[in-house]
């Protein structure tokens, strides 16, 4: 739950740091947004968390899957702490809609992105990229990196409640982002990137009418 919490009280800090005053320069009006943003962002991560073993609250329902992309795209930038990372984003165009909670659908998105930027913080250009293909009913996203990639016994790990070799994270946002993705139909794993680093691809079904 750390992991999830960090990003956006950071990004919260940036309102009493005594050395800035961000929100009266140029960038006020997009720093009031995504404080805003960040607010939310707590607030559904903290019903993630509180509705694992709960059923689901709200009826999942079509979601546009480059809307949430994007979502999440601008606000892991305000993420404290790290390098500022670019996010490519080669989405095909024409990808339907994906069922599913889209509160949920931004968290799994947010925890992918948070920890491809912290699996880079030795790298000279970090970089993200997201892709997306569709196949069989559902819609792939594919969200690469260029860190050091995952030796096996870490990939094997990657998703059992409480593993981190990342000092100071409790090794919960990957267990619960998989659980969510399950929990939508769909699936989240990891494999090696083409560059070297870690990809994750998560897995959501389409949206067919009706349900």
């Amino acid at each position: 739950m750390a992991h999830d919490l960090r990003g956006p009280l950071q990004t919260l800090t940036l309102l009493v740091d005594p050395h800035t005053d961000l929100l009266g320069g140029s960038e006020g009006p997009r720093l009031r947004t995504a404080v805003s943003d960040a607010v939310q962002h707590l607030a559904d991560t903290i019903s993630c968390f509180s509705q694992v073993y709960a059923p689901l609250d709200h009826e999942p329902a079509p979601a546009i899957i480059e809307d949430v992309l994007t979502y999440v795209s601008d606000l892991q930038r305000y993420q404290r702490g790290l390098p500022a990372v670019e996010v490519e984003l080669r989405l095909p165009g024409g990808l339907p809609p994906v069922r599913g909670i889209e509160t949920h659908l931004r968290h799994i998105l947010l925890s992918l992105l948070l920890n491809a930027k912290e699996a880079m913080v030795e790298r000279v250009e970090p970089r993200i990229t997201v892709a997306a293909a569709v196949g069989e009913g559902m819609v792939k996203i594919f969200v690469e990196d260029n860190g050091p990639g995952l030796d096996a016994r870490a990939q094997a790990s990657a998703f059992v409640p409480l593993f981190t070799t990342r000092p100071g994270h409790l090794g919960i946002g990957l267990p619960v982002a998989q659980w969510l993705a399950r929990r939508h139909g769909g699936s989240l794993a990891l494999e090696a990137g083409e560059r070297g680093g870690t990809r994750a691809v998560l897995g959501l079904p389409s949206w067919r009418r009706g349900g």
